[in-house]
């Protein structure tokens, strides 16, 4: 299978700083900068010390969020996430991942025109770019109620049938408490049902906490996929229970070491060297490829120069993340 696949990025950090600009002013959104540079450092990850931890990486995510908080922007959004995919790196396998209701501006905006605004830009680029098989996968939060979550999972699965590939759950811990993802096992017991592929977000930091909810996660909700999970690296167990699940960690090594999740490229290849000495599946992704200054080629290119993998080891990686792409069937309940 020719092309990279990019199973890991979020819509808000896959978006050109340019691109984002001319949709912010064309809803009329009021900016605390009036300078395009000083904007592409608002929307970025600018500093290439990274930012202090995920809460400042929140603060970006605000702003592109609210930039695509209306149908058209969203549309062309995804559009040009695909086609910019496509065009840079090859990609042709490609899941965005956004939370509708980030979107909606707080119930001003109807939940399902957002929604439907993705699939047009999903429909759109999948005639400019053919060679490209892309899916959304939907995001419930962890700051959201029950009813909010479940609504997400709801549309979810009633757009199944026009791109939409998967749910995911992120965001930041209510109270910076350990998050009970027991909460929103039927949500995902839903999705699952309908033929939705699982991913979540769990196990990138945290410490102790991280790896209780990583071991959580992988015994309620049964995921496909995990976001990140860099923190099974310091768990012989989680290992284990992660090899016998055959469940894929996505991990992103620039935005890991951006976000301070991992100390240094010390970190990083120690995190690698042990998943592969452990039979540890991954694939490589970048996060967000504008938000972050980075893209897939560039993450291959670090992997290898800091010897935290092999040519062979990149490459299986590779085709493990076309097999493990929900729109290519790659999921728990296309196994069952």
């Amino acid at each position: 299978m020719d092309g990279l696949a990019e199973l890991h990025t979020h819509l808000g950090g896959s978006v050109s700083s340019d691109i984002l600009w001319t949709l912010a002013h064309e809803q009329g959104i009021a900016l605390p900068v009036k300078d395009y540079w000083d904007f592409d450092r608002l929307v970025t990850v600018s500093d290439p010390r990274g930012v202090p931890n995920l809460d400042a990486l929140d603060q970006i995510y605000h702003w592109t969020e609210l930039i695509q908080s209306s149908p058209l922007a969203v549309e062309v959004s995804v559009h040009a996430a695909i086609g910019g995919a496509y065009r840079s790196q090859q990609i042709t396998t490609l899941e965005l991942r956004f939370n509708p209701m980030k979107r909606n501006r707080g119930g001003e905006r109807d939940l399902d025109h957002i929604i439907l605004a993705a699939i047009r830009g999903l429909d759109r680029a999948s005639l400019e770019y053919p060679q490209v098989q892309a899916g959304l996968i939907r995001m419930m939060d962890r700051t959201f109620t029950a009813r909010q979550n479940e609504i997400i999972v709801e549309k979810a699965i009633a757009w199944a049938s026009r791109g939409v590939v998967g749910v995911d759950i992120a965001g930041p811990r209510p109270g910076g408490v350990r998050y009970d993802y027991r909460s929103v096992q039927p949500m995902v017991e839903d999705a699952r049902a309908a033929g939705l592929g699982v991913t979540i977000h769990v196990g990138e930091e945290g410490g102790d906490m991280g790896r209780e909810e990583l071991a959580e996660v992988l015994e309620v909700l049964r995921p496909d996929r995990i976001g990140h999970g860099i923190l099974a690296a310091g768990d012989e167990e989680l290992m284990r229970d992660l090899k016998a699940a055959e469940v894929v960690l996505e991990i992103c090594p620039t935005s890991n070491l951006l976000t301070k999740a991992l100390a240094d490229e010390d970190a990083v290849r120690s995190v690698f060297r042990t998943f592969v000495e452990h039979g540890v599946r991954f694939t490589i992704a970048t996060d967000g490829p504008e938000m972050m200054h980075t893209h897939l080629r560039d993450e291959f290119e670090l992997l290898l120069r800091i010897g935290a993998l092999t040519q062979n080891e990149l490459d299986e990686a590779t085709v493990r993340s076309h097999e493990a792409s929900f729109v290519r069937g790659g999921f728990r309940a296309a196994r069952v």
